[in-house]
């Protein structure tokens, strides 16, 4: 592919926000957006505002460009043929699975992609890991009506997402509009998006003799922190079985009351847990051949890398929208958010073919910073003309692009810079009060409805 002068020079000197906006332009087009919306909404309808226009407001947003939807609609007036009445309109009306196929389709096309460039092999040989685990969104102003006057928090929604371990990639996204679901709830909606093959891997709030039982028949195995509710009945004595990073290891064959059979691997941790205990029991239907119990017990430590991709959505791109207090509204800002840190993702994985640098040390804070900074002048300076053959690239070609542009970068420019640890402290917590948004715009829904209705 030929360059023109003035793209070359962004190559040059802001290659990564060169390599994020041809991502975008596989990942946010607007063929993508209204052919998703086409095909699942079910009550809302286009008429003059498109869901591609709505995405490129919310991305200015989402992308750090813009400070609010009212702020990004500004710098955008003559692309949107509607008023920002309209726009406000159409957003708090995009429904959920609008959302999640949002983030299953893109995720394919990128996830072919980052195998090409690079991936990390599996942990467990034949099995695709997968970490689950839920995102409450950060509290919204209390802009509606029935928010005002009041000091508690109000939720506007929550998320179960789909880590993949291998790619880096977040593969799948239940949206719920109530702040106040329990994550246990969710679940039956993200089954479906599970294949034969995967290993789940997921903190507590996921134990339940039938959400184990339901893996199972699904062909999907499962790696699963103990809840003290489920009941573990002992087969054979606990064997000690070494060390892991944080503590001594034992294997015990148990069973649950409904007759399944599992490995409980116990973590006797050197350092006491937030409240107190020092056990952390697993429960498994893997065997010794497929995983040793020391493997699973670091492997379960990895779970904390879907935390780290949260706090990357929440502090590097702008997963959450404060001003947005109608629950569709804020998840698809969230969906949007999700969407770029796919595309940074789907950078790093290029930078990780070029470089001998260790990839855990690369900032995804600088990388998002030079997006921010150079994206609004690179756009008004590259014509659009020049960034359409991304769009249609096959994804060998694509991936030949961003591996010859990353071996151009200089490693020391986007390095992260380690701080001594910060020191421990104990602070006492408040009993903070939340209620869900949802919640209150059904009350809303029946109140107009009592009003209604004629007095005798």
């Amino acid at each position: 592919m030929v360059l023109s002068d003035i793209m070359q020079r962004f190559v040059d000197q802001r290659p990564v926000a060169v390599m994020v906006r041809a991502v975008l332009e596989r990942q946010f087009s607007d063929a993508f957006f209204d052919s998703v919306f086409d095909d699942v909404a079910q009550r809302q309808y286009t008429r003059d505002l498109a869901l591609s226009t709505c995405a490129k407001v919310m991305a200015q947003v989402t992308l750090g460009q813009a400070a609010s939807v009212h702020a990004a609609f500004v710098h955008e007036r003559q692309q949107v043929p509607a008023s920002i009445g309209a726009l406000y309109e159409k957003l708090q009306h995009v429904e959920t699975p609008v959302c999640e196929e949002l983030v299953e389709r893109s995720t394919q096309g990128l996830t072919e992609i980052v195998r090409l460039l690079s991936q990390r092999d599996e942990p467990v040989p034949g099995f695709r890991l997968r970490i689950v685990d839920g995102n409450v969104l950060a509290a919204s102003e209390h802009r509606l009506a029935e928010l005002r006057g009041s000091a508690i928090a109000a939720m506007p929604g929550k998320c179960l997402v789909v880590y993949d371990y291998a790619t880096d990639l977040i593969s799948g996204l239940v949206a719920c509009e109530d702040g106040d679901a329990s994550e246990r709830r969710l679940m039956p909606q993200l089954l479906p998006k599970l294949r034969t093959g995967d290993l789940v891997m997921a903190d507590r709030n996921f134990c339940t003799a039938v959400l184990l039982q339901t893996l199972l028949q699904r062909g999907v195995e499962f790696l699963v922190r103990h809840h003290a509710g489920l009941l573990l009945i002992p087969v054979g004595p606990a064997q000690a079985r070494g060390r892991c990073r944080t503590g001594k290891v034992f294997e015990q064959q148990v069973r649950l009351k409904c007759g399944l059979k599992c490995r409980a691997i116990t973590i006797v941790r050197d350092q006491p847990l937030q409240d107190g205990g020092r056990e952390v029991v697993l429960l498994t239907r893997l065997s010794a051949e497929q995983a040793s119990a020391q493997h699973l017990a670091e492997l379960y430590l990895q779970r904390w890398t879907i935390e780290e991709a949260f706090r990357q959505l929440t502090q590097y791109l702008c997963c959450e929208v404060r001003t947005l207090g109608y629950p569709k509204a804020a998840l698809f800002a969230f969906t949007l958010a999700v969407l770029a840190y796919n595309t940074l993702t789907c950078v790093k994985a290029a930078l990780k073919t070029n470089q001998r640098q260790d990839p855990e040390h690369w900032s995804t804070f600088y990388m998002a910073w030079e997006v921010k900074a150079s994206f609004d002048g690179m756009m008004v300076a590259v014509p659009e003309e020049e960034w359409q053959p991304f769009a249609t690239m096959s994804p060998q070609a694509f991936a030949t692009f961003l591996r010859r542009v990353a071996g151009q970068i200089d490693p020391a420019r986007y390095a992260k810079h380690k701080r001594a640890p910060s020191k421990s402290t104990t602070r006492k917590r408040a009993k903070s009060r939340h209620v869900s948004t949802a919640k209150l715009l059904q009350g809303r829904k029946k109140k107009h409805k009592r009003a209604a209705v004629p007095t005798p």
